[in-house]
């Protein structure tokens, strides 16, 4: 890789790695604040998967000042994930105010939403500009554990809205 490229991936994934430790940091605070047991369980995984993706990105971080080029990680390596525009439903501000939920709750799955969102969203847009099939398909792999991390907080967001309390 030229060094200008190395450049440009290394500011994308310093940027990604602030990402993900925001996540943590978010998520470990909400599993503090949220009372209910369900509630707690999902906001530590989310903390601990966004420490995953840290990682993941601190090795290739490093594997670039050393190498001057990507090197497929094991973790990413599997089937290529269909990329949407857009994970936010539109129609998302039109969504009820939760009726018995806690506030705190759903106001911190709204938040972990608006995160994950952002987070795919720069994922996905660099997973379409990579030229390399290595950055891509890490890029690909990020998408797609956030997609899933999006769609867990909108299951429960949901449940929040309709039912008032979490899924099951």
């Amino acid at each position: 890789m030229a060094e200008k490229e190395v450049k440009s991936a290394m500011q994308v994934l310093e940027d990604a790695k602030c990402l993900e430790q925001q996540g943590q940091a978010f998520y470990s605070q909400a599993a503090k604040r949220i009372k209910n047991p369900k509630g707690k369980k999902i906001f530590r995984q989310l903390a601990k998967d966004e420490v995953a993706h840290e990682k993941l990105i601190q090795r290739e971080i490093l594997n670039l000042i050393k190498e001057g080029y990507w090197v497929e990680l094991l973790e990413t390596q599997g089937p290529a994930c269909e990329l949407a525009p857009e994970i936010f439903p539109l129609c998302r501000e039109g969504l009820a105010k939760a009726v018995n939920a806690d506030p705190d709750d759903v106001e911190a799955i709204r938040t972990g939403l608006d995160m994950e969102n952002k987070s795919y969203d720069l994922y996905r847009t660099e997973a379409e500009k990579a030229k390399d099939p290595v950055a891509r398909q890490l890029y690909e792999f990020l998408a797609s554990q956030e997609r899933d991390h999006f769609n867990l907080l909108m299951a429960n967001y949901e449940s929040m809205v309709t039912l008032g309390g979490w899924s099951d």
